[in-house]
């Protein structure tokens, strides 16, 4: 990597490219949040380099902008937002910020999102929960890439979950996979290293194993653990698609491949206000206490200390927030290409600093 972008620069890229493809001001504002997130903790899958397909659907009225997102309360702690085919990142921001403030009035709260979009990050959301002092949960179903245990069909898609609690140190403990062996974000980034996929993670349109990216995109991806995957991804197709009202299995389109129509992914949304259980110092203190004890393991091999989900993350966007986000070869083309197209000024990128020795 040999130049990197200041957040602030690169918040306001953003912003202005999605003014300028049409975007709503306050919906370019919550893109920029979400994607500049991914980008600080190492992410790019899910940060800038998402910027094209997203402009590129919002020019085919794909993505409405401004959308007319609209509340239903289903309980006193529980609402459903009818996202409108607006932006994901801006279903997703509303649908934690609710389930945030029926949390503090019930103690829990609740939200089930549909008619919305890939909404990036899923662990973004859950850390907005933690960062507010809240225990928080999301999950998000997604176009159809992985196959049932057993079978060699996609029927599920890699369907996320995420899970967040703020720790003694202020980096909060932020749990987020794929319930597929690989994120499909992760396929992306090999076929684009023109690398091979880890054994036992994919089958080709035959249904045979394969590491070959290419042949992944017209076969399928495998669930996480087998079984455990599976049943997982059951468990957020029915969450953040049956319990939602939003598309199920085959009726979710694709981000990057679904042209005539929209994509109607659902999400949840869980908060949890820590403190109607235990007061603030004693959960910290808990949670710290469990977390010392977990780093007793040694490593495997003299290796590296054991870290709690989310730890390494934290330290990226320290040191990104301060010397700049690193940008590969892809990025900067990414920047120059939507610079270009929407005539917008090209973010100064400075060269990198070099490792402290």
């Amino acid at each position: 990597m040999t130049a990197t972008i200041a957040p602030e620069a690169h918040r306001r890229f953003v912003q202005e490219v999605l003014a300028a493809a049409g975007a709503a001001p306050g919906d370019a504002e919550a893109v920029a949040d979400g994607l500049l997130w991914a980008d600080l903790r190492a992410r790019p899958a899910q940060g800038l380099l998402r910027l094209p397909i997203l402009v590129r659907r919002l020019a085919r009225k794909l993505i409405r902008s401004p959308a007319p997102m609209a509340w239903t309360t289903v309980a006193p702690a529980a609402h459903r937002l009818d996202a409108a085919y607006g932006f994901g990142h801006v279903a997703g921001r509303l649908g934690m910020a609710r389930a945030l403030e029926l949390a503090g009035a019930e103690g829990i709260g609740l939200v089930a999102v549909r008619r919305s979009l890939h909404y990036g990050a899923a662990g973004y959301y859950c850390a907005l929960a933690a960062d507010a002092g809240y225990l928080g949960v999301t999950c998000s179903n997604a176009f159809p890439k992985v196959a049932p245990f057993g079978g060699t069909r996609a029927v599920l898609g890699t369907n996320p979950l995420a899970f967040g609690c703020p720790t003694p140190s202020g980096a909060p403990l932020l749990v987020d996979l794929a319930t597929s062996a690989l994120a499909g974000s992760d396929v992306r980034t090999i076929h684009g290293a023109r690398g091979r996929l880890p054994a036992g993670s994919a089958l080709d349109s035959a249904g045979n194993p394969t590491d070959d990216p290419e042949a992944a995109a017209r076969g399928c991806l495998l669930p996480a653990a087998g079984p455990k995957g599976f049943g997982l991804g059951l468990m957020v197709e029915i969450l953040s698609g049956v319990l939602a009202g939003a598309g199920v299995g085959c009726e979710v389109g694709s981000l990057f491949s679904t042209w005539d129509r929209s994509v109607d992914a659902g999400h949840v949304f869980i908060a949890i206000a820590l403190e109607r259980f235990v007061p603030r110092q004693t959960f910290l203190e808990r949670v710290g206490g469990l977390l010392d004890w977990v780093k007793t393991a040694p490593p495997v091999d003299g290796g590296e200390p054991v870290r709690y989900p989310g730890e390494v993350r934290a330290r990226y966007a320290e040191v990104y927030g301060r010397d700049g986000i690193p940008c590969d070869e892809a990025m900067v083309q990414v920047v120059e290409e939507l610079a270009a197209d929407f005539r917008v000024p090209r973010p100064p990128l400075r060269a990198a600093a070099r490792p402290e020795s």
